[in-house]
Formats: structure tokens, sequence, C-alpha cells
């Protein structure tokens, strides 16, 4: 199962699929993301959680460009506690190549890393090994 979320301009900015051979729901961040944007995203990966019981996410920051800090306070206070009642364990985000979006992951993890386990990583394949060390 594959869902993608398109912007104004009809240019996809997500897509949620579920990694049945993982056990994970692989998430695949692009362009430039305005705070609605984040939360309509964030929003679908609730939906599509709901629907795909798992314990693991991968969220793929490599193709974000800037900052998506804004949406943070919406993250903590609304997504944080939805996946969590869903049985969200661990989630692997992996951050993008510019220093905002880098610094938007960092403040993530400091407003909800103490709520399950969260990590960030610039190598796909090293938050795939530990997403698989669980």
């Amino acid at each position: 199962m594959k869902k993608s979320l398109t912007n104004s301009f009809d240019k996809v900015f997500l897509t949620i699929e579920f990694d049945a051979a993982n056990q994970w729901i692989y998430n695949n961040w692009t362009g430039v993301l305005p705070t609605e944007k984040v939360i309509q995203g964030c929003q679908a990966t609730i939906d599509f959680l709901r629907e795909n019981r798992c314990a693991h996410m991968l969220n793929d920051n490599r193709e974000v460009i800037g900052s998506w800090s804004s949406a943070n306070d919406w993250i903590a206070e609304n997504w944080m506690p939805q996946v969590m009642v869903l049985g969200l364990k661990r989630f692997a985000h992996i951050v993008s190549p510019g220093i905002f979006g880098q610094a938007s992951a960092a403040e993530m993890v400091t407003r909800v890393g103490h709520q399950f386990e969260i990590r960030l990583f610039q190598d796909v394949e090293l938050a795939k090994a530990w997403l698989h060390s669980a």
C-alpha cells in the first residue's frame, strides 16, 4: 500500500508506504515544506499507521529543502500522542543535507525524543540497521 500527497502545483511532497518485508512505514518527504504541508503530511502518516499497524517508522528527509521547525509544536502536541497510542515505538529520521532541515530535526528530537525512541541519521542504511536492531 502506498499513498502520495501533492501540493497546489500537483507536485508530490510526501509518499507513504508500508514496507511489509521490513515491517515499517517509510515516509519520503520532498521539496520545500510549509507548515500546513508538514501538518497535512503528518496527519496522513497517522491515518496510514492506523491502517497499517507497526512499531517502526523510517522518515526520509534527504530531499527536503529548508526549515520545517514551525511545525514542531504541532508534531509534539498532536502527532506524537496519536502515533504512540497507535503503537509506534521507534522512529528513524534521515536528515536533509541542508543545515536548516537538520536544525528542524534536532529541535523535533529535543521536543519529542523522550517519549519514544527517535534517532537522527545521515545514512539510510544505518537508519534501517537501527530499526532492525529492535
